[in-house]
């Protein structure tokens, strides 16, 4: 009877457990899919940056050569941060199904990861093209202004 008792108790827990992994399996998905939905917000941003930077880039209020340089660079790094989230986008199986609760939680996790760098390198590039567009006197879009998840 007593050993009965214990395998019940540690089918329970076998139990419990398993339900855990597969509710943090879908919470990480979810989390996942909140913070692409902001970044889809704030890839507008990146993308009137780039657009008000290149105008300045084609005008005469280039203040030095090396401003020309850094703000291409700069333009460059807004297309590689838009392209990291496009190609995020297209690798992402938002259906994945594994073979178990783990390997879900597994592919989400690893999922979680690769959309942070994306939200990094908006961070990133969102702040340091704002910063040139003051030093012109462009006022960055104040009513976009880029909230960040905590990590």
């Amino acid at each position: 009877m007593k050993q009965i008792i214990t395998l019940a108790f540690f089918a329970i827990i076998l139990l419990l457990n398993a339900c855990t992994t597969e509710a943090d399996s879908k919470a990480v998905r979810n989390e996942i899919l909140n913070i692409h939905d902001k970044l889809m917000m704030d890839g507008e941003k990146v993308i009137r940056n780039r657009i008000k930077l290149d105008s300045v880039l084609k005008s005469d209020t280039i203040k030095a050569i090396n401003d020309s340089v850094k703000i291409a660079d700069l333009v460059g790094r807004l297309n590689a941060a838009d392209e990291k989230m496009m190609d995020w986008m297209h690798l992402f199986k938002n259906d994945f199904k594994g073979k178990n609760e783990q390997e879900n939680l597994e592919y989400h996790k690893s999922e979680m990861i690769r959309i942070r760098d994306v939200e990094d390198s908006y961070i990133k590039v969102t702040r340091e093209s704002d910063s040139v567009l003051k030093v012109y006197k462009i006022v960055p879009d104040e009513k976009m202004k880029m909230q960040h998840h905590q990590h």
